[in-house]
């Protein structure tokens, strides 16, 4: 039954398909992409499988191009999603088994995979409700951490992340595997420098918090009324000085072994979900029937 839907979807978008070799300049192209060496400039990402394009699925964002191998398109899932990604892009490649296994990081790939254009929100036309939660992160430079805090952002519920003094491609393959697709779906803003990020949480009112392992005050207790931003900086540098010659307030989390802090990650989690979790507590809501 799937051929012939996959068969049906061959001569349907007939006209926007090609059958492409390992020599083709669009293998080129997407290895590129895959061993993030592109231009900085370049805002396109890859998507592999069926789990990550459900969760594209759930967007707007621009396709540029698909790959797939029609060999290992196998369930009905996959072959509804490989109709919506082809209706959505006006290039179509056919590739073979070898060729995708190659460029595929799976054991058992899906046989699909899709080249996006991530977008990035200009602070000027953020717009963020009342009570907000942001997450910003000065500095970091791993792009697994950085997937993984946009993974518990979008978790926790925060209204955007603010990438500030970039280290990493937002777009690193790493990145947008680690993420789970919340790097899709959770805002992110990028400041070049700190004190562009300080002034536009100060022009919205932005109470700021400082993750900080030196801080005598502990994470747990404070108000977090109004709008709050919680800033975390690299694991090797911390925070950029600039942030401390305005008004915030530093916090830490407790450790109570022999480790002096917890990977930027954790700690990431731990600060979103008890702010968030406590804004909630406070307007009577609750996470209990989503755990």
């Amino acid at each position: 039954m799937n051929t012939l839907r996959l068969n049906h979807l061959l001569e349907k978008y007939q006209r926007k398909i090609k059958r492409i070799g390992p020599q083709n300049e669009m293998m080129t192209d997407i290895k590129s992409l895959l061993n993030n060496a592109i231009p900085t400039t370049d805002r396109r990402f890859v998507t592999e499988g069926i789990w990550a394009h459900q969760k594209l699925q759930m967007t707007d964002i621009p396709i540029e191009y698909c790959l797939f191998c029609l060999e290992m398109i196998y369930s009905n899932e996959a072959v509804e999603l490989v109709e919506e990604f082809m209706n959505r892009t006006e290039h179509i490649y056919i590739i073979a088994p070898k060729i995708f296994q190659k460029l595929s990081d799976r054991d058992d790939p899906d046989g699909f995979m899709s080249v996006g254009i991530l977008p990035i929100h200009d602070p000027a036309e953020l717009v963020v409700r009342d009570d907000a939660v942001v997450v910003v992160l000065d500095g970091l430079e791993s792009p697994g951490n950085i997937g993984t805090i946009l993974r518990s952002c979008d978790g926790a519920g925060v209204d955007a992340v603010m990438i500030c003094n970039p280290r990493a491609r937002y777009n690193n393959p790493k990145m947008i595997k680690a993420s789970m697709g919340a790097v899709f779906t959770v805002p992110i803003v990028q400041f070049e420098q700190p004190l562009q990020c300080i002034n536009w949480l100060k022009g919205h009112n932005f109470r700021i918090y400082l993750a900080d392992a030196e801080a005598k005050s502990c994470y747990e207790g404070n108000d977090y009324s109004g709008n709050t931003a919680i800033v975390l900086g690299s694991e090797r540098y911390g925070i950029s000085r600039e942030w401390y010659n305005h008004s915030v307030q530093t916090l830490t989390i407790p450790m109570l072994g022999s480790c002096d802090s917890l990977n930027v990650g954790v700690a990431a989690s731990i600060l979103a979900y008890e702010i968030c979790l406590h804004k909630r507590t406070q307007e009577g809501d609750c996470y209990e029937n989503n755990i």
